[in-house]
């Protein structure tokens, strides 16, 4: 290996393990990615680390075994205060902050991590990655590259296991034969007895009148193959990371472009919404090929590998999709036979809408529950969130917004899908921007999980085209626009604002901060109230190296309560 390679391979090492720090082997695991990313032959360093990245965030990592750790003890170094920052970051906003001190900028950092991450990664946010570790370990740039510099994960080995009699070998050998048979026993779940997997009433869903995927019946036409159904259960069982949590249960099992599928979903009860598993057998290959959690346990759209088919439960009819992207819905009916749906055009996925499209289908229960209709967001990938969305409508002009929200959510990353759980979008105001800015709407996006995180808010034109970055709102669960308040950030083309916008039962809003006391009463009782203060003038200084004023927005309640929102 020549000399250059050599100092390639150990600044990317050191890069892979810094990120991988705490994790299961991760010398072993930054060996293996510094090597896959130091194959690359054309171009140098820069793009050898670029290979890196990708490998850092989108392979995951292999499942193995752990009995490793009852012979052998890792010897690591005491961590410096850079290492020891790091430790108390995410292995994403780590990468963010190495990159930075790696010479990149900030807004090569973003769009490095973008190419790759499920989720909007703006300059802020390696911003503030980096902006912790100074807090942190109180060194500057240079005395951080120092220690990064310095740091050989190499030398970090594994302590020989140390010296046992011989006397005392067999005693030794037998009781990690009892440990490694009691890891067996206790990795066997109750109700995960190996065998065919249960099967649901196909009338159950018709006796109630919310049916859930607890009353999902099986669809296809090899539901029947014993033979297929117990492999199918039993690959899944035996899966590593994602075993299945009580009785595994059929929900499809049939022929899909050449192949056996067969799709699963476990019992993990009351309190966990179930994953699901998609087993596949093919001519050359066979095994579970996704396993996804789903947000809740209401039935809902799953994708099936990367066919662009979808299954659907037998209480959503009249399905249609559309493309995020274009400027008006042109819903498109979606065949269904079985549970199983036509496939969709794949260039319908767009990576600039996070490769998702919208369907629309009508929910009618058997049961005597009403008919309605169901918006939700769906993705090629199977292991990616499928989120269903609601909406807090304006009273007027109600499809014009649905349309412009969705396009919001899923082309202009208001949301991040790939993870995130049901959707409620709502309309806090619209409206005129000072300014010359033009006409806006500010709206809310609140996800049911993670549960307890915050609501966030952005400015929209009528078309759905973000006007600005993710603010924050008031709410931390789904609720009512009646008391949602929300601050951003927003920049014409002469200075920034701060932009607060209030529901009809918000009295008024007041800010307070660096930028002096500024109250906004509402206009009129019932009404949407709107407070912009004017922030500092955009100059030379870029926009990613702005310093924002320290703001906080009160909301006070007609019914005497308050909130305080802090915009991001």
């Amino acid at each position: 290996m020549r000399t250059v390679d050599r100092e390639h391979y150990a600044a990317l090492l050191r890069l892979a393990y810094l990120v991988l720090d705490d994790g299961d082997a991760p010398l072993t695991r930054a060996r293996r990615a510094a090597a896959q990313a130091a194959r690359v032959r054309h171009g140098g360093y820069e793009a050898r680390r670029s290979r890196l990245v990708a490998i850092l965030l989108t392979d995951p990592p292999a499942g193995r075994p752990r009995t490793h750790r009852l012979f052998f003890e890792p010897a690591r170094t005491s961590p410096g205060p850079v290492r020891a920052a790091l430790l108390e970051l995410s292995p994403h906003e780590r990468l963010a902050y190495l990159l930075r001190r790696d010479g990149l900028t900030a807004p090569e950092v973003a769009a490095e991590l973008g190419a790759h991450l499920r989720f909007r990664t703006g300059f802020r946010d390696v911003d503030r990655a980096t902006a912790a570790v100074d807090d942190r370990t109180g060194l500057d740039e240079a005395a951080q590259r120092a220690e990064i510099e310095a740091f050989e994960p190499d030398l970090v080995r594994l302590r020989p296991p140390p010296a046992v009699p011989p006397a005392w070998r067999a005693a030794v050998a037998a009781v990690l034969a009892a440990a490694l048979l009691a890891a067996g026993l206790a990795l066997t779940r109750p109700g995960d007895v190996p065998g065919e997997p249960a099967a649901i009433d196909p009338r159950a869903w018709q006796a109630t009148r919310t049916p859930t995927i607890g009353e999902w019946p099986a669809q296809g036409g090899l539901r029947h193959d014993a033979g297929l159904l117990r492999r199918a259960a039993d690959a899944w069982r035996a899966d590593l990371r994602h075993p299945p949590l009580g009785r595994v249960v059929v929900l499809y099992a049939g022929r899909v472009d050449d192949a056996s599928l067969v799709v699963l979903r476990d019992s993990s009860g009351p309190r966990d919404a179930p994953s699901v598993a998609q087993y596949f057998e093919r001519r050359l290959s066979r095994g579970v090929e996704s396993v996804r959690r789903l947000g809740t346990g209401e039935g809902q759209v799953i994708m099936l590998g990367m066919t662009w088919r979808y299954l659907v439960p037998p209480w959503l009819r009249d399905v249609r999709a559309a493309m995020p992207s274009e400027r008006s819905p042109d819903w498109r009916p979606v065949a269904v036979q079985d549970g199983l749906s036509d496939p969709l055009p794949w260039h319908w996925f767009t990576p600039r809408c996070q490769n998702y499209v919208a369907f629309r289908m009508t929910y009618r229960p058997d049961a005597g529950g009403r008919p309605r209709t169901v918006t939700q967001l769906v993705s090629h990938n199977p292991g990616s969130a499928a989120p269903q969305v609601s909406f807090s409508d304006p009273p007027e002009q109600k499809e014009r917004f649905r349309w412009a929200a969705l396009h919001a959510v899923a082309c202009e990353a208001a949301a991040s899908l790939s993870e995130s759980g049901d959707l409620r979008l709502g309309h806090l105001w619209s409206g005129e921007l000072p300014d010359g800015g033009g006409r806006a709407m500010l709206l809310t996006v609140d996800a049911s999980s993670p549960r307890g995180a915050p609501g966030t808010s952005i400015l929209i034109s009528d078309g759905g085209r973000a006007l600005s970055e993710r603010g924050r709102t008031n709410s931390d669960t789904t609720s009512s626009t009646a008391t949602m308040a929300a601050a951003l950030w927003w920049r014409s083309p002469r200075r920034w604002h701060l932009v607060a916008a209030a529901g009809p039962n918000v009295t008024r809003l007041k800010a307070t901060g660096e930028l002096g006391s500024h109250e906004k009463a509402a206009d009129r009782p019932g009404g949407a109230t709107l407070l912009v203060v004017p922030g500092p003038r955009e100059g030379a200084t870029p926009p990613e190296k702005a310093r924002l004023p320290v703001v906080q927005v009160v909301a006070y309640e007609s019914d005497g309560d308050r909130t305080l929102v802090n915009p991001q």
